[in-house]
C-alpha cells in the first residue's frame, strides 16, 4: 500500500513527478511517479551515504543497464536511471499489485492452475531474461509482483550478464537463502539454470505455502538446499514433476525457462477443468488475492491526493493535449495529425451446393456458438458468417476437396464448453473450429482442443491469456480488451472532443471493462492532459446510480460508461433525466447489442468505438462483394460480427488447403495452427497476422484505421468512419 509524501521528499526526480511512498528501506525510498510520457512508474532513490563508493554505483548503473536489456511482457521495465546523480535512482514501470510473498502470506497458498499460469509466464520472463545473455540471480517470492492479467518479474538488483564476474568476489553467496540453487548456495557462478531452481522454490512456496527447504538461520537453509530433498507435499501431478525438475541439484537436469511454459500449460489431459480453475480466462488469481489486486489498481486509477492537470483551450474550456501521444496496452501510439440453398443436416452440418464426387476428399468446419443470452447476437453473425464462406468455397470449381459445417450450442457454461469440444475433436473429419464466441467458453473449451490439437479461431473474444495453456492451436482475430481504452482515447483526440470526463468503470460488466477503464483513465489524463473524474461500481451492488450522479456533480463536459448494457442502459437514462448532452461513451463489448432500442431517445448520440467493421459502410471492392453475397443469402446487411467471422474462415480455408495430401486422406491437424501461426491474410477492412500468443497483431495502423466509430442515430448504430477519418464533433 502507498503513503502520502511527507515533506522532505522531493516533489520530482529525473523528470518524474512523485505522487506516493510506495515503500522506504535501510537504503532508500520507493516513490510512485510519473513520467512526462505520462508513464505511472515506481522510482527507487538510494540515499547519498548508500552511494558513497564507487563500486556501489557501478552495481547500480549495472541493474539499469542490464533490467533494461530484458524483453518481455512479464518484465517490468526500465524507464529511465541516473547512477551519476547525487542520489541514484531507478525507474521502473508501475505494477499496481501485491507481490506474491504479500499474497501468499495474506491469503494462503494458491491454486494449482494458478500456480501452472504463474510457472509458465515466468518461465517465459526468465526465458527472455537468459536471451538476453542475463542472470537473474534473485528469483524470490517478494520480486514477483501478481497484476489482472498476469505476473511481473521485478528487481534486478544482483542480476549480471552470463559471463561477468567482475562485481561478484570468488565464493561469495549471492541471492536468498531459500529460494537460491545449490551451485549458489556453495558460492559457485550462478547461471541460467540457477534462476530456474529459484523458480521451482517460489512455485513450490505458492503451491503450500512454505518454502522447500523450510525456514530458519542462513547457514541451514544453505546446508539443505545442497544435501537435501525439496518438501513438495500435496503438490501432485505435472506441476510436481515440473518442479522436481526444476530443482534437480544438477544444473544440467534442469528444464530451460522457455520449457516451462509447455510443460505447465499444453500437458492438459482430455477433461473437464480441475475445481480449482479460474472460472473466467483472466480470473487465473483466486477470489481473495484477485480483490487485493483489483483494490490496488482502483487505488492507483483515484490518485486522490494528486491534482489532474487540465490545460484549456480558451476559446472551448476544452482541454487540450500538448503533445500528440497514446498509449496502447502499455506500449507507444504515436498519432501523425491529420487526420444457393444449402441441406441442413439434423446435427448442424451443412453441405452447401456443391456436388459430391468420390474424387475428393470431404471435411468439416465445426462451428462452436452460444444461442442463448448476451451472445445470441455473436452467434447469428458467427454461424452465417461461416455458413457463407463455406457455401463459397463449395462453389469453386476446381476445388481440392468438400466441405460441410457443423454447428453445435455450448449453451454458455464450462460444462457445455468442454462437452462440445469433446464432440467436436472426437468428429476425426473436423479440421478446425470457429469459436467459441465468449470468454468463459473459450477458456473451458481450448484445454481440451489444445490437446486434441485442433486449431480453432475466436473473432469475438479479446482476452490475451488463452496461449497460457493452448500455446499452439487457440487462435484469437479479435483485437484485444485492453485497446478499447485507447481506442475512446484516440477519438477524444483526433476529434476534438477531449474535455474534463467522467468514466465510470462498473465491474459487475467483468474484468474486460477494468481492464481497459483503467488504460482510458491513464490516458484521458496524462496523454490527453484533460481532467478525469473515475468512479468504479463494485460487483453485486447497486451503487451505479450514485456514482453517476457523483461524476455529474463535477461538471464534467465528457462521460464514458463502461458496464453491461442494462446498466448502460440506466445510466443513459439518468444522463439524460439530468439534461446532460456532452460526448457519451459505451463500452465497446455493447456494439451490435440492444442499447438503441432499449435506451430510447436517450440512447441516440452515445458512441462506441470498435475494430468491428460494418461492412455495408465501406466502399471498397471487397467489402462490397462480402455485403452482396450476404444481402443475397440472408435479405439484410452483414451483422455486426460478421465480416470478422467471414474473414477468420476464409483464412483458416486457405492454409488448410495447403495441408491436404496431394492423394487425399486425413490431414495433420497440428500442421494447420503452424500454417496459421505465420500466415499473413488481407481481410474485408483489415490485414491478419498474428503474435508470438496466437493472438491477432495490432498494430499502430490497425489501431488507428482499422478502429471504426459508430454512433446511435435512429434507434440504431451507424457507422462514421474510422478513427483517423473521424471528425464528428458531440
Amino acid at each position: 500500500m502507498s503513503e502520502a509524501l511527507r515533506p522532505s521528499d522531493p516533489s520530482s526526480v529525473g523528470g518524474f513527478r512523485l505522487l506516493r511512498r510506495l515503500g522506504a528501506g535501510g537504503m532508500g525510498v520507493v516513490y510512485l511517479g510519473r513520467s512526462e510520457a505520462g508513464a505511472l512508474a515506481a522510482v527507487k532513490v538510494i540515499r547519498a551515504q548508500s552511494a558513497a563508493d564507487d563500486g556501489f554505483r557501478a552495481r547500480f548503473a549495472r541493474e539499469a543497464e542490464l533490467a533494461a536489456r530484458a524483453d518481455s511482457p512479464w518484465v517490468v521495465p526500465v524507464l529511465g536511471a541516473d547512477a551519476t546523480a547525487g542520489e541514484p535512482w531507478l525507474a521502473t514501470g508501475f505494477v499496481a499489485g501485491p507481490s506474491l510473498a504479500e499474497a501468499v502470506g495474506e491469503h494462503g497458498p494458491l491454486p494449482t492452475s494458478a500456480v501452472r499460469v504463474l510457472g509458465s509466464l515466468l518461465g517465459a520472463a526468465l526465458a527472455a531474461v537468459h536471451a538476453a545473455g542475463l542472470v537473474h540471480r534473485d528469483v524470490k517470492p517478494g520480486n514477483v509482483l501478481l497484476a489482472v492479467d498476469g505476473p511481473r518479474l521485478i528487481d534486478f538488483g544482483i542480476a549480471r550478464s552470463a559471463d561477468d564476474t567482475s562485481l561478484t568476489a570468488a565464493g561469495m553467496v549471492v541471492g536468498t537463502p531459500g529460494f537460491l540453487a545449490p551451485e549458489q548456495a556453495r558460492g559457485e557462478p550462478a547461471g541460467a539454470a540457477s534462476d530456474v531452481f529459484a523458480l521451482g522454490c517460489v512455485l513450490a512456496y505458492a503451491s503450500t505455502g512454505r518454502p522447500p527447504f523450510g525456514t530458519g538461520a542462513p547457514d541451514a537453509l544453505l546446508y539443505r538446499t545442497v544435501h537435501d530433498e525439496p518438501d513438495l507435499a500435496g503438490i501432485t501431478g505435472v506441476l510436481r514433476g515440473t518442479l522436481a525438475a526444476c530443482l534437480a541439484k544438477e544444473p544440467g537436469e534442469r528444464p530451460a525457462a522457455a520449457d516451462l511454459r509447455l510443460r505447465l500449460a499444453e500437458d492438459f489431459r482430455l477433461r473437464p477443468p480441475a475445481a480449482d480453475a479460474p472460472r473466467s480466462p483472466s480470473a487465473w488469481l483466486p477470489d481473495a488475492v484477485a480483490r487485493t489486486v483489483a483494490a490496488r489498481a482502483a487505488e492507483s486509477l483515484a490518485l486522490p491526493d494528486i491534482e489532474p492537470t487540465v490545460v484549456d483551450d480558451p476559446g472551448t474550456g476544452r482541454g487540450r493535449p500538448a503533445r500528440r501521444r497514446l498509449l496502447l496496452a502499455g506500449g507507444a501510439l504515436l498519432v501523425a495529425g491529420g487526420g444457393a440453398g444449402a441441406a441442413l443436416w439434423a446435427t448442424g452440418r451443412d453441405d452447401g451446393p456443391g456436388k459430391r464426387t468420390t474424387a475428393r476428399p470431404s471435411y468439416v468446419l465445426g462451428v462452436q456458438v452460444t444461442r442463448s443470452g448476451a451472445a445470441a447476437p455473436l452467434t447469428r453473425a458467427c454461424e452465417r458468417a461461416a455458413r457463407l464462406a463455406v457455401a463459397e468455397y463449395d462453389a469453386t470449381a476446381g476445388r481440392a476437396f468438400d466441405l460441410g459445417v457443423r454447428v453445435l450450442d455450448d449453451h454458455g457454461t464450462v460444462e457445455g464448453a468442454t462437452a462440445v469440444a469433446h464432440e467436436l475433436a472426437a468428429d476425426r473429419s473436423v479440421v478446425a473450429v470457429l469459436g467459441p464466441v465468449t470468454e468463459l467458453t473459450l477458456r473451458a473449451a481450448s484445454l481440451v482442443y489444445a490437446s486434441a490439437k485442433l486449431t480453432h479461431v475466436s473473432s469475438t473474444t479479446g482476452q490475451n491469456d488463452y496461449y497460457v495453456w493452448s500455446p499452439t492451436v487457440t487462435f484469437q482475430t479479435g483485437v484485444g480488451q485492453q485497446s478499447a481504452g485507447t481506442a475512446i482515447a484516440l477519438q477524444a483526440l483526433l476529434t476534438g472532443l477531449a474535455a474534463p470526463v467522467g468514466v465510470v468503470i462498473d465491474r459487475s460488466g467483468g474484468s474486460a471493462e477494468f481492464d481497459q477503464g483503467g488504460i482510458l483513465v491513464n490516458q484521458w489524463r496524462d496523454a490527453l492532459h484533460a481532467q478525469v473524474v473515475p468512479e468504479v461500481v463494485a460487483e453485486d451492488t447497486d451503487d451505479a446510480p450514485a456514482a453517476v450522479g457523483r461524476v455529474l456533480s463535477r461538471k464534467v463536459r465528457d462521460f464514458v460508461y463502461l458496464g453491461p448494457l442494462d446498466a448502460t442502459v440506466r445510466a443513459a437514462r439518468q444522463l439524460s433525466a439530468a439534461g446532460f448532452t456532452g460526448p457519451r461513451w459505451m463500452s465497446h463489448l455493447l456494439y451490435g447489442s440492444d442499447f438503441p432500442r432499449l435506451a430510447g431517445a436517450a440512447g441516440e448520440g452515445w458512441f462506441v468505438v470498435t475494430p468491428v467493421v460494418d461492412a455495408s459502410a465501406l466502399r471498397t471492392s471487397a467489402a462490397e462483394r462480402f455485403t452482396a453475397a450476404w444481402r443475397k443469402r440472408y435479405g439484410g446487411d452483414p451483422d455486426p460480427y460478421g465480416a470478422e467471422a467471414y474473414d477468420s474462415v476464409r483464412m483458416v480455408l486457405r492454409e488448410f488447403a495447403r495441408t491436404v495430401p496431394s492423394g487425399g486422406g486425413r490431414p495433420d491437424r497440428l500442421a494447420l495452427a503452424l500454417r496459421l501461426h505465420r500466415a499473413r491474410y488481407q481481410g474485408i477492412a483489415r490485414t491478419y497476422t498474428f503474435n508470438q500468443y496466437n493472438q491477432f497483431d495490432a498494430a499502430v495502423q490497425t489501431m488507428a484505421g482499422s478502429t471504426y466509430i459508430h454512433r446511435v442515430h435512429d434507434g440504431r448504430f451507424e457507422q462514421i468512419g474510422p478513427v483517423l477519418a473521424g471528425r464528428t464533433k458531440g
